[in-house]
C-alpha cells in the first residue's frame, strides 16, 4: 500500500469498512474499530488522516510502536491486523495503517473483554443477544441451522404438491438428474437433502411448511407503503407470515398494488405499451435473495419490503455469509449462500440465479430500465438493498415530476438548506459548505447529512481527496 492508494482509499470517507484517526491519541477507540472490522467484513483503520479527509501524518518513535502492539494484542481471538508505516514527503511523518482481516471461525473477537460492531460509520458496542448469537453460530459452524430437525414435525406439515413440483422443476430445468424423478414425496425430500436421520430438518419447513410460523416466528415478511421520502407516514402497513413460497409471492402482489405501470407508445403501432416501472426480474430476485441468504437462526429476524416515493428498500436480517463483503458484491461469479439447501431449491424453480449473477442482473435490469444503480450497506443488524427509483413513484407516473428539492415536510430544515447553497453555488467543498450554513456543524454532521442526501439520490460529489465539490443532481 502506498499514499496514491491511501488517497484513493479516503476519497469517499469512513464507512462500514474505513475508519480515519488523526493520531494515536485514538488509539484506544482504534482498537475498538478493529474490533468491529474482525466481527464483520474486515476492514482498514488509517492513522494521520483527519475526518475531512487531509493526510497529515504523525510522528513515529519505538514507544509508539509498543504501545501499538499492547493495545493489539487486547483483541482475542490474536487477530489478523498488519500494521504498516508509510513514509510521507516530510521525512518524520509517517501515515500507520492497520489492514484488518477477519476470520468468521473464531468470532466473537474481543477488545479489552468487549466485543463491538460495525454499523455504517460507527462503532458501537455489541449487544449481549448478538454476542451470544455470534457464539452459537460458530459452535454450529459444521452443523447449519437449516440441517437441524425437528423431533415433532411430520411430512403431514408439508405441502408435498410443492414439493414434488420442485424436483420436477429442477429435472425439466435441467438442474437435478433425470433418474431423481419421483412421485414420494418423502424420497423427494431425502434427494433434495431435506431430511435428516429420518427427521425433517428446518429448511424443509421453512420451504415448505404449510404454517412455518407456527414453529419458526422468523418466517415474517414485513410489507411497507409509505408516503414520502422517509418513514413518518404510512399508506399501507402489513405484517405476513408463511414458508418462502407465499413469502415471495406476497411480496411480488404487494409491488403490483403499489408501483406503477409505464405506458408508451412505439413509433410502428398506435397501441399503447404497458410495462412495470420497475423490472418484475430485479424485484424477484431481490426479494428471493433476501428470504434466502437471511439468518434463520434468530427468531426475532425478519425480511421487510418498503416503497418510498424515490427508491425501495429490501432488508432482511444477518449479515453477509465468510468471503461476501459490500465491495466484492459484484465481483462475485458463483453462489456463496450461507442457507445452501434452500438456495438449491430456489434455484431449481429457477426463482433466483446463483448469487453473484443474480446481484449483477438486478443492477444490469434496473440500469436498463433507467434507474440509478441499487446499492447495499449494513443497518440495523442486517443488509438493506435500495433501489433508487428514475423518479417518484406514484399511481400516474407520467403525471409526477422527476425527483428535485423534496418539499419540506421530506426533509429537515438543515438539509433543505444544503440543497439550497448547493444550487445557489452550483457546487461546494465541504469546508466552505460548513461556512455558509447558518448553524455551526461539525466535521462528522456535515459528512453524515451529505452522504444521507447522496443516498437519498438528490446530491452527488465528484473530485480527489482536498478538491472535493458537492452539487444538487439535475
Amino acid at each position: 500500500m502506498n499514499i496514491e492508494q491511501i488517497e484513493k482509499i479516503i476519497f469517499n470517507g469512513e464507512s462500514h469498512i474505513l475508519e480515519l484517526k488523526k493520531s494515536t491519541a485514538q488509539l484506544r477507540s482504534a482498537c475498538e474499530t478493529a474490533c468491529a472490522f474482525l466481527n464483520g467484513d474486515g476492514g482498514i483503520v488509517l492513522f494521520g488522516v483527519t475526518d475531512d479527509h487531509r493526510i497529515i501524518g504523525q510522528e513515529i518513535s519505538d514507544k509508539t510502536k509498543r504501545e501499538i502492539g499492547n493495545e493489539l494484542a487486547r483483541i482475542t481471538p490474536t487477530p489478523d491486523i498488519e500494521v504498516m508505516y508509510l513514509q510521507l514527503a516530510k521525512k518524520d511523518k509517517y501515515i500507520i495503517v492497520f489492514q484488518v482481516t477477519t476470520d468468521s471461525t473464531k468470532r466473537p473477537y474481543m477488545y479489552d473483554g468487549r466485543a463491538y460492531i460495525r454499523l455504517q460509520s460507527d462503532t458501537l458496542a455489541m449487544s449481549r443477544e448478538y454476542l451470544h448469537h455470534l457464539t452459537v453460530i460458530n459452535n454450529n459452524a459444521h452443523n447449519p441451522w437449516e440441517d437441524h430437525t425437528q423431533n415433532k414435525v411430520s411430512i403431514n406439515e408439508l405441502d408435498t404438491v410443492e414439493v414434488l413440483s420442485t424436483l420436477h422443476e429442477g429435472i425439466f430445468n435441467g438442474r437435478i438428474p433425470e433418474s431423481y424423478t419421483t412421485e414420494n414425496p418423502e424420497i423427494a425430500l431425502l434427494r433434495l437433502g431435506l431430511i435428516k436421520d429420518s427427521k425433517i430438518t428446518n429448511a424443509a419447513v421453512i420451504l415448505f411448511g404449510k404454517h412455518p410460523e407456527l414453529i419458526f416466528s422468523q418466517c415474517l415478511l414485513r410489507l411497507a407503503r409509505f408516503r414520502g421520502i422517509d418513514k413518518t407516514e404510512f399508506i399501507d402497513n402489513r405484517q405476513v407470515s408463511g414458508n418462502i413460497f407465499k413469502l415471495i409471492k406476497d411480496a411480488m402482489a404487494f409491488a403490483n398494488t403499489y408501483l406503477p405501470i409505464a405506458s408508451s407508445f412505439s413509433k410502428q403501432s398506435i397501441e399503447r405499451i404497458d410495462t412495470p416501472f420497475f423490472p418484475i426480474l430485479a424485484l424477484r430476485e431481490a426479494i428471493a435473495n433476501a428470504v434466502c441468504h437471511r439468518d434463520y437462526s434468530y427468531h426475532g429476524g425478519s425480511v421487510s419490503f418498503a416503497i418510498f416515493d424515490n427508491r425501495i428498500e429490501i432488508w432482511s436480517y444477518g449479515s453477509f455469509p465468510p468471503g461476501v463483503s459490500i465491495d466484492n458484491l459484484t465481483e462475485l461469479n458463483q453462489s456463496v449462500p450461507r442457507n445452501r439447501r434452500i438456495a438449491n431449491v430456489l434455484y431449481y424453480h429457477k426463482i433466483f440465479e446463483s448469487w453473484g449473477r443474480g446481484i449483477q442482473m438486478i443492477m444490469n435490469e434496473c440500469k436498463n430500465a433507467g434507474h440509478p444503480d441499487p446499492f447495499y450497506r449494513h443497518e440495523s443488524g442486517g443488509i438493506l438493498l435500495t433501489l433508487p427509483s428514475r423518479q417518484l413513484i406514484g399511481t400516474t407516473l407520467q403525471q409526477l415530476p422527476s425527483i428535485g428539492i423534496p418539499s419540506s415536510e421530506n426533509l429537515s430544515e438543515r438539509q433543505k438548506e444544503i440543497i439550497f447553497l448547493l444550487k445557489e453555488y452550483k457546487a461546494l467543498s465541504p469546508e466552505k459548505l460548513r461556512q455558509l450554513l447558518k448553524q455551526e456543524l461539525s466535521e462528522r454532521t456535515l459528512r453524515d447529512e451529505l452522504n444521507r442526501l447522496k443516498n437519498l439520490g438528490f446530491i452527488n460529489v465528484r473530485g480527489q481527496t482536498r478538491r472535493r465539490e458537492w452539487y444538487v443532481v439535475s
